[in-house]
């Protein structure tokens, strides 16, 4: 009586290599997030930084006073808070404050839900030189929630209108 073979996997193979699959998973996914809520980070100081180009050069070509403010319905300085949005916008009388006789530039929407933009300064500002009208730099800390390490972002700037970004510890 001959014998057949069969082939493939038995239970117990199959199980073991579930099990180490979840593991491999298990310890993937928050390198994974890690990586992501970094991508995140440098997303946003992207844009704040390519936004202050942007108010800074049209400050320059249009020789006039530009600002930059945070605002959670891209169209008023409304909310204190970064993490909304932000605006440039040219602002005639430098108060800070999108009004008559201004033009809004450019919006700029939320960094998301899971980030945090802040700054101590309510509004930005540059004058038709493209430096910073309100005296001393100004800095601005992005980070995304559950920071760990050297992932918050940093930018500065000074007071002739330039834009230094570092990364420093999260708190």
């Amino acid at each position: 009586m001959e014998r057949s073979h069969q082939r493939g996997f038995t239970l117990l193979q199959f199980m073991v290599s579930i099990m180490i699959l979840a593991l491999l998973v298990g310890l993937a996914v928050p390198t994974f997030r890690t990586i992501t809520a970094n991508s995140r980070t440098s997303a946003a100081t992207n844009n704040l930084a390519s936004a202050l180009a942007v108010a800074r050069s049209e400050a320059l070509r249009q020789s006039t006073t530009v600002s930059i403010c945070p605002s959670s319905d891209q169209k008023t300085c409304d909310v204190p808070d970064w993490t909304k949005g932000w605006i440039a916008f040219t602002d005639a009388n430098a108060d800070g404050v999108l009004g008559t006789g201004d033009a809004l530039i450019q919006a700029w929407p939320s960094a998301g839900p899971t980030m945090t933009v802040s700054s101590a300064a309510p509004f930005l500002q540059y004058n038709p030189r493209g430096m910073m009208n309100l005296g001393g730099s100004k800095t601005l800390t992005i980070a995304a929630s559950g920071c760990k390490g050297n992932h918050k972002s940093q930018i500065v700037v000074t007071v002739v209108g330039s834009v230094q970004q570092s990364y420093v510890a999260c708190p």
